[in-house]
């Protein structure tokens, strides 16, 4: 008998477990240590807090009492515009990490300072004065730790995954706290106030080493592809920055008075149930209350965190969850306005420590990200550090004004107008946002709307330099003189399209279109110039098909070529839209002439199209699957399968592109250089981008595949890959049809293989696919490699190999088995040699942004898109 191994079994159970842990949580295979890492900082952070909050509170109310709260709130921004002077220079000088050596440094000094000095018996004279210190002592670490928690933390994640995991370090925070608040309930008879600021301070130094551990193990990301991480600039750098940011940024300055109205309306909250819970109570029993409150609002924080907000954001977005918090405190008003009481208290407490902490302060972490990415973290310090204050010290000033001439619920009444006020200016920043992420994707990359992006151009001073260089001979004047050719090259090539012999016939237009990508970028302009003059509807489909071949510029061109022909040009640019057999780059051209001409034609089969994709997209991931895990059967399938994977990438793009040309996302261009971005924050941008423009139905869709998840559906067939090959081969798709048609070769007779790609002979098929067949079927007379082993040969070519195999097929086209006498590429198919020059490597590169891209990253050790 086999021994059984009780080992597999517990190793089986553990999977299951993290898994069911990861689906629960949102969190990723391998992100645990760095999720549990973090999650004690702020633990530790926060227990502190809690430790403190709860014992000093009631050490304020007992020895002072909340008639003297808004004295505290004015005094607040003096010691946070002393902290902030501080934390911001310090910033500069230093880094965040070393500011979080400081703070918890200063904790740590702090607790034993306070520890001594309310155990030291100080005189009657001081006490007062000793606990405004001790209240304002803590609402400056309340804030301060806060912003220091989550600046450093934000360092370390982009939005994406910020979405995903910061409830869950929000609910270690919160444990934290109830964790903190807890103990001082439960020993608040057995232990004296001071001894609970050392406990502080034994926490604070428990959380130091764990600090450094992080900031060796993890690496932080740059806010954008050219910012290094680091807070360059002085302190008055840093200050004109944020100067700059208010002055350009709408949505910095509606994100500000948000935050500003938000505290107006917590101090006033605040001051309303510490006036109704004083009453009555003891030094202990307020302890003992305050630990329970907040305890019990930290356990709430705590699901909220885990099992609430995550899921609130993926469902209503970011902005939309930023209306929680304004309703809130517009019902608690409400309610003490129709009611008060203790149970408007408690409620009001609930509110400030509860939805605030839980749900306000998380979304405030992602609408940060909407802010100047340059001048994000100094100011964030500003807003927390100095606005936020400010509404400490305007309602202080209110508070003491209107104690003694207003009653509670004329309080609420006030509180409730100050709240609607805040739900206008919600609706305000919900509108900025996408703009704003939008304006964020720039950070780093090309404006592609500005004059600077634009290439080079010759002025009359440097024609007549470069004339002069020209006539001195040697190599700069070689240069001299195809700087002035290429200038001068469009001017002359026109003339000469213009005589030539039929070009006024229209039908000539098809065979012009299919000389057009063989043509220099002289002629091609000139030639589309000329078929601008002579098309019509008629050769609108040779005009989609030919675009497949062009480069963008040309592409942008044809499309406005179509759209010039009129209203006639509309079916045939609803049939290109949807014709899968055309590429991609074709159909968005059809798209972008058909919304020019009419775009309530071109909005009405929008969301069919999208969602038609989108299914293609899914049953394309589950083939992909299929065929990677059986190419060891046949190379033809594992093209294949990295074809359809490739395919996925283009719809997707090709999806986002129709959606910014219905004007639900921003600018395309931008958005897709930012998601084949490099930095993990740029990206992360620009899917916030994405989501904050589309509806949750349909970023449920998309928004997996821009984050690259897997699917975890599981593919039909159970591993027949019989049913991919005929659809592939069905397809219309030139490269993946003939891929099929090489693998049914390999798996069926002569007579199986001719039946089965019967489907695929017709008049429109594919050349590709047409000349393949007939080498499969012997029935051609060419020799040589043919265009399936060539592809092969490139696909995994070191220097070219991880481009699309579209575009290496337009470079298997330009291969040669004789050696060109100039620079060229070799690769092997089989027993033969290939050479590819780099002339025709460099006009197919110019075509194919994705082959250029490859290029530079084989030759330039920097980071490139992609």
């Amino acid at each position: 008998m086999a021994k059984f191994d009780w080992g597999n079994p517990s190793a089986g159970a553990k999977t299951k477990l993290v898994d069911v842990l990861n689906r629960l949580f949102r969190v990723e295979r391998g992100e645990w240590s760095r999720l549990l890492q973090f999650g004690l900082f702020g633990f530790l952070l926060q227990a502190g807090l809690g430790v403190g909050f709860s014992a000093g509170d009631a050490a304020f109310l007992s020895h002072v009492g909340a008639d003297r709260l808004p004295l505290v709130f004015i005094a607040t921004p003096v010691v946070m515009i002393i902290y902030t002077a501080f934390f911001s220079y310090f910033l500069v000088r230093t880094s965040i990490d070393r500011m979080v050596d400081i703070t918890l440094g200063i904790l740590i000094a702090g607790g034993l300072g306070f520890w001594f000095l309310i155990g030291a018996g100080v005189p009657n004279a001081w006490q007062a004065p000793l606990y405004f210190a001790l209240k304002l002592y803590l609402v400056m670490w309340y804030i301060a730790l806060y912003s220091l928690f989550w600046n450093y933390t934000d360092a370390y994640f982009d939005i994406q995954d910020a979405k995903r995991l910061f409830p869950l370090f929000a609910a270690f925070c919160s444990l934290g706290t109830a964790t903190g608040a807890s103990v001082v309930g439960l020993f608040a008879e057995a232990l004296s106030a001071q001894d609970f600021f050392l406990l502080w301070a034994a926490l604070a130094a428990l959380a130091l080493p764990l600090a450094r551990t992080l900031r060796r193990r993890w690496p932080q990301i740059a806010e954008s592809d050219n910012d290094d991480g680091t807070d360059a600039g002085s302190a008055v750098d840093q200050l004109a920055g944020v100067v700059r940011a208010f002055g350009k940024s709408r949505y910095a300055m509606a994100l500000t008075a948000t935050l500003f109205v938000t505290l107006l309306m917590t101090n006033l909250a605040e001051y309303q149930y510490s006036v109704v819970l004083q009453e009555g109570r003891s030094e202990a029993e307020l302890a003992a209350l305050f630990g329970a409150l907040y305890a019990g609002s930290n356990l709430f924080n705590l699901a909220a965190c885990l099992f609430l907000f995550n899921r609130l954001v993926a469902r209503f977005g970011v902005r939309n969850v930023a209306f929680v918090q304004p309703l809130t405190y517009f019902a608690v008003f409400g309610w003490f306005f129709l009611q008060g009481g203790t149970g408007a208290a408690l409620a009001a407490f609930f509110a400030y420590h509860g939805v605030l902490t839980s749900i306000e302060y998380n979304n405030q972490n992602l609408l940060f990200n909407a802010v100047p990415s340059r001048v994000k973290r100094p100011l964030r310090t500003m807003i927390e550090g100095m606005a936020e204050p400010l509404a400490s010290l305007i309602a202080g000033a209110f508070l003491i004004y209107a104690a003694s001439r207003l009653d509670m619920r004329e309080l609420s009444g006030i509180g409730l107008i100050v709240g609607a006020a805040l739900v206008a200016m919600i609706i305000l920043l919900r509108q900025l946002y996408p703009a704003a992420m939008t304006a964020n994707m720039r950070q780093g990359w090309m404006n592609f709307g500005t004059r600077e992006a634009g290439g080079p151009r010759l002025d009359a001073d440097a024609r007549w330099f470069l004339e002069e260089v020209a006539g001195t001979g040697g190599v700069r004047a070689e240069l001299a003189l195809r700087l002035l050719r290429a200038d001068t090259r469009a001017r002359t090539a026109a003339p000469a399209v213009e005589a030539a012999d039929g070009l006024a016939a229209v039908s000539c237009v098809a065979s012009l279109l299919r000389r057009l990508p063989d043509m220099d970028a002289a002629g091609r302009a000139a030639t589309l110039e000329r078929i601008s003059r002579t098309c019509n509807s008629e050769g609108v489909g040779d005009m989609l098909f030919a675009t497949a071949a062009l480069d963008p510029r040309d592409r942008r061109t044809m499309a406005s070529i179509i759209a010039g022909i009129g209203e006639s040009a509309i079916p045939s640019l609803i049939a290109g839209m949807g014709d899968r057999s055309l590429s991609y780059r074709s159909r968005i051209v059809a798209a972008y002439a058909l919304a020019e001409l009419s775009y309530a034609q071109f909005a009405s089969h929008l969301d069919r199209l999208v969602r038609d994709e989108l299914q293609e997209m899914a049953d394309l991931q589950d083939g992909a699957v299929l065929l990677k895990a059986r190419a060891d059967e046949h190379r033809a399938l594992a093209l294949l399968a990295r074809a359809q994977g490739e395919r996925v990438g283009a719809a997707l793009d090709f999806v986002l592109e129709m959606l910014a040309v219905g004007g639900r996302l921003p600018d395309f261009d931008l958005l897709i250089v930012s998601l084949h971005s490099a930095n993990a924050k740029v990206r992360g941008n620009a899917i916030e981008a994405i989501e904050s423009g589309l509806d949750a139905a349909l970023f449920r869709w998309i928004g997996p595949l821009l984050r690259q998840e897997r699917r975890t559906r599981t593919p039909e067939g159970n591993g027949d890959i019989a049913a991919i090959l005929d659809a592939a081969l069905g397809s219309g798709q030139a490269i993946e049809a003939t891929l099929a048609a090489d693998a049914i070769h390999a798996r069926f007779d002569m007579a199986g293989f001719v039946r089965k790609v019967q489907v695929a002979i017709h008049p429109g098929m594919p050349p590709l696919l047409r000349d393949h067949l007939l080498r499969l079927t012997g029935l051609s007379d060419r020799t040589g490699v043919g265009a399936i082993d060539r592809l092969a040969a490139l696909a995994g070519h070191p220097e070219v190999g991880g481009s699309t195999l579209e575009s290496l097929l337009i470079l298997a086209e330009k291969a040669r088995q004789e050696r060109p006498a100039d620079a060229a590429l070799d690769a092997k198919a089989g027993a033969e040699f290939l050479w590819i020059s780099r002339h025709d490597l460099h006009a197919v590169a110019g075509r194919f942004p994705d082959l250029a891209l490859v290029l530079f990253k084989t030759r330039d050790s920097r980071h490139y898109a992609a």
